[in-house]
């Protein structure tokens, strides 16, 4: 990127960019304004499928844009439940159609039709696209309550063209807490948890955040919260991060509850490879061990697995009768399997197969391991929705995760090539923390197709997570917004910002928040436009407060509090524990990878001393901090605080409670530094019955009684 180019240097070329909502510029962190290259703006628009090979190409880039922008209907239109549906369409002035007719059949299988003169229409704008004047003109579809919520195929007849659409008819807000619910929760990775010795192979799974719950419910907790649960390449290939899932559409076998499956209890071989000395004694050392080892322990799980996919398939047809109907109900899980039983014969992801995206390498369709994936999901998909439904009974709710992304060699990018915009990558600008970006890696959606798909990937991740979370957390929620792209081969500092049809988006998410009657949370940490946190508004989504990012303004200022329309915590995944920040242990950790130099070490510890400081005196100005500030007395009073602030709901890690100071991950490193792997330094039984542990969260259940208190006494 380039700083002050002049407004007018990138031309039509920035014009026509802007057309397809590439954004030829953007403010930084620093206030400074910084202009695409035309490169990066032809490589961007390249990935978008405009024929552009270099700045000159602009004859084909404008009939590009004009088919784009001339369309006589939008393929995705948002209308609201019992209200008229405003369809906006573009109709040429010289030759103007006599009538337009509109074809709309419903979810249910209804059929309705509209139709009016053309020149009846209000005319509300004229275009001129490539030399074409179009006038815009509305018509009102009086749909009244016949078109509940969901998604509705639409055929616009007009100038003896048949052009489709999809109706999205939404509420105009998400299920929302009660504005004085105060409730908490406690928020452990997965695979950081010991269970105790009583565990399957290796443990953990599903099954512990029940027990999770459990403990919570006791204290009078009412979230659960983790990372995110999907499935990820756990052998070879090989990245078990959780924001680079295979799919967002399926789940982890990783965290298959075996003990608890009908086919163990049936399957004599499982059993014994269960029981085998050296079996054992491996899942011994894994559950020991200080680092969770996802590869081991898949190998160790991995064949038991098998054998109880084959004893399901083996079953009687009456025994078998619910994995059957549920593969009957969801065929696209069969060509998932098959993928990844593909992935598994060839150790290798989709980019090194000789097959087209989407064709699998000879004779790995039917194969055993797209059998185990194939049972896997099933019994996974089943757990879950216990998992949810057990929970939901003693008034709890499962909060999960969907990452922004998927990985680049998976099943998505694989299943629904044309849907990804090859060429880029999904990143970050420049910022203090990364001050040359941030290339994640991944493959941005194209919102071109996405809309011309009627946003049916989205529609389908959110179904899949929502089919067990009753909050679900939105990993980088700007992304209905805008995603920055990072051309292949160019530096992260020459990212374009692409835009999305946010409304569009919002509503898929309305609805289906709407139908599982789950809260919604957007992840909105960092720069963010203030027009993101005005939708998250608009659609009662809930934002986030975390304290590291919080701080009091000055010496002697107080500490910023949430407010009620947000989901507080002391900290996230991706920055240090409570206890690492307070020690500065995160300084010395960025110093030992590189990226700090000995000068900027120094002075972060000059800022983090002088932050100490700040929380100190605000802490005891507030009453909540007497005597030493230790780490134990300040972590207490911090929580105190979230628990008496407005936040609809206060998440508190695990990590915290014990103290830990290595992170969960820290962002902008990789293999030198392992990631996704800690543990906690203790069992989850020993968690449960630690009594400061215990006294702290009393403490918060009485702080948030408190809250709750107080928010039923305000008027409403």
């Amino acid at each position: 990127m380039t700083e002050h180019r002049g407004p007018g240097e990138l031309g039509e070329l920035g014009h026509l960019a802007g057309q397809l909502g590439a954004q030829s510029w953007y403010w930084d962190t620093r206030g400074n304004r910084r202009e695409a290259s035309p490169e990066a703006l032809v490589a961007v628009l390249r990935s978008l499928g405009a024929p552009v090979e270099s700045p000159d190409d602009l004859g084909e880039l404008r009939r590009f844009v004009a088919a784009d922008r001339a369309r006589p209907v939008e393929p995705v239109v948002v209308g609201h439940v019992g209200e008229p549906v405003e369809l906006e369409l573009r109709v040429p002035t010289v030759g103007t159609p006599d009538r337009v007719v509109v074809h709309l059949r419903t979810e249910e299988g209804q059929e309705l039709r509209f139709e009016a003169p053309v020149g009846d229409l209000p005319e509300t704008d004229r275009r001129v696209t490539d030399g074409r004047e179009h006038a815009v003109r509305r018509l009102r579809l009086d749909v009244g309550r016949e078109v509940g919520v969901g998604y509705h195929s639409m055929t616009v007849e007009l100038g003896g063209g048949l052009h489709p659409s999809t109706l999205v008819t939404a509420p105009r807000r998400v299920p929302e807490p009660a504005p004085d619910e105060r409730t908490w929760g406690v928020f452990a990775a997965l695979y950081g948890c010991r269970p105790d010795d009583t565990a399957g192979p290796a443990g953990p799974d599903v099954s512990d955040l029940v027990r999770i719950g459990g403990w919570i419910e006791g204290l009078g907790g009412r979230v659960v919260a983790t990372l995110p649960l999907l499935a990820t390449y756990l052998s070879e290939p090989f990245d078990p991060s959780p924001y680079a899932p295979v799919s967002q559409r399926y789940w982890n076998e990783l965290y298959l509850d075996v003990a608890s499956t009908p086919e163990l209890a049936a399957s004599e071989r499982a059993r014994a490879l269960l029981d085998d000395p050296a079996t054992r004694r491996a899942a011994e050392e894994l559950r020991t061990a200080d680092r969770f080892d996802h590869r081991a322990r898949y190998a160790l799980l991995r064949p038991v697995l098998d054998e109880l996919a084959a004893t399901c398939v083996a079953a009687p047809a009456s025994t078998r009768q619910p994995f059957d109907e549920w593969v009957a109900a969801h065929p696209d899980a069969t060509r998932y399997a098959a993928f990844r039983g593909a992935t598994d014969a060839t150790g290798t992801g989709w980019h090194a197969w000789s097959e087209r995206p989407g064709n699998l390498p000879p004779g790995t369709a039917d194969s055993v391991e797209a059998r185990t994936h194939l049972w896997a999901q099933w019994t996974m998909a089943r757990q879950l929705s216990e998992v949810a439904a057990g929970l939901e009974a003693r008034d709890l709710r499962l909060y999960l995760d969907l990452p922004v992304g998927t990985h680049g060699d998976g099943y998505d990018t694989w299943a629904d090539h044309d849907l990804f915009a090859w060429g880029c990558g999904v990143g970050a600008p420049p910022d203090d923390f990364f001050s040359a970006g941030q290339n994640w890696g991944f493959p941005p959606v194209s919102p071109l197709v996405s809309r011309a798909q009627g946003h049916a990937h989205l529609v389908a991740s959110l179904r899949h997570h929502l089919s067990a979370a009753g909050v679900l957390r939105l990993d980088h929620v700007m992304g209905f917004h805008r995603l920055y792209w990072v051309p292949d081969g160019m530096a992260a500092t020459e990212g374009v910002y692409l835009r999305y049809p946010a409304d569009e988006m919002f509503a898929v998410l309305a609805v289906e928040a709407s139908r599982r009657g789950a809260r919604i949370v957007g992840e909105d940490l960092g720069t963010v436009p203030d027009e993101v946190r005005h939708a998250l508004d608009r659609y009662g989504i809930l934002g986030m407060y975390v304290s590291q990012f919080r701080l009091p303004e000055g010496p002697g200022r107080p500490l910023p509090r949430p407010d009620r329309r947000q989901v507080a915590s002391l900290d996230t995944h991706d920055t240090p524990t409570f206890a690492a920040w307070w020690r500065s242990d995160d300084i010395a950790l960025r110093r030992q990878l590189g990226l700090l130099d000995d000068d900027q070490a120094e002075a972060d510890r000059d800022r983090r001393g002088a932050d100490r400081a700040a929380v100190e005196q605000a802490l005891r100005d507030a009453g909540l901090l007497h005597g030493a500030a230790d780490e134990r007395s300040v972590l207490a009073a911090l929580v105190q605080l979230l628990g008496s602030s407005e936040a609809a709901t206060v998440l508190v890690a695990v990590d915290d409670l014990v103290l830990e100071t290595d992170p969960q991950n820290v962002p902008g490193t990789g293999p030198d530094r392992p990631n996704w792997v800690r543990k906690l330094p203790c069992t989850l039984p020993e968690l449960f019955a630690d009594p400061t542990t215990e006294e702290l969260l009393r403490a918060l259940q009485g702080s948030r009684l408190g809250a709750h208190a107080r928010a039923s006494e305000e008027p409403r």
